[in-house]
């Protein structure tokens, strides 16, 4: 067993990088975690993401969505979210718990707006919201833009439907699996000094 997994403070280190590192490297598993929230039938909704940004001093995470989308409103209720994220070639799962936040027509929306690719752009070009019914399948991207992407001015009509969820992180439930033995910490995620906890696989 590597003595580094048997370090809370190296551990700690350790997530805070690879999450850093996953902001850039598309194939880096961390990098599309499973967003988990409450429905508005008080059951457990779960789906990818990408993840948009990291900010290691004030600990929260966040990834783009559609303001139309359902998850919106089930977010307006109960704030209360989480994360789960798998690299089988690290052999570790992370479980974030967070409290999520909205934000919407706002400078980290603006922000956040200037940095996305035109092809990213374009999913937020749709004349239906997510989840709508429809009666053929249809991404509903207008006609003039299927196959190819908006340019800027095209794009900026998505602006009005894009959002970006915040998420300050709580606490990381970590767990790495090694046939030398498993190992399994809490780390809460305090201003001053985290706390640790040693927990059973």
């Amino acid at each position: 067993m590597d003595n580094e997994n048997n370090k809370p403070d190296i551990i700690f280190k350790k997530i805070q990088a690879e999450i850093n590192i996953s902001l850039t490297q598309r194939g880096h598993a961390f990098r599309t975690p499973s967003f988990n929230h409450l429905d508005s039938n008080n059951k457990i909704s779960s789906k990818i993401v990408v993840l948009r940004s990291f900010n290691k001093k004030n600990m929260n995470i966040s990834f783009h969505t559609d303001i139309r989308s359902n998850k919106i409103e089930n977010l307006k209720k109960n704030l209360n979210t989480s994360f789960l994220f798998y690299d089988a070639k690290l052999k570790t799962q992370l479980k974030i718990f967070t409290i999520s936040k909205i934000n919407f027509k706002n400078k980290i929306t603006k922000e956040a707006w200037k940095k996305t690719s035109f092809s990213s752009r374009k999913c937020y070009l749709s004349k239906l919201p997510p989840s709508s019914i429809v009666s053929n399948p249809t991404d509903g991207i207008p006609l003039e833009l299927k196959g190819k992407n908006p340019n800027k001015e095209e794009s900026e009509n998505g602006y009005k439907h894009f959002a970006v969820i915040t998420n300050q992180i709580k606490s990381i439930e970590w767990l790495y699996l090694s046939s030398l033995g498993h190992r399994r910490l809490i780390i809460k995620i305090k201003r001053v000094k985290n706390k640790y906890q040693w927990l059973i696989p």
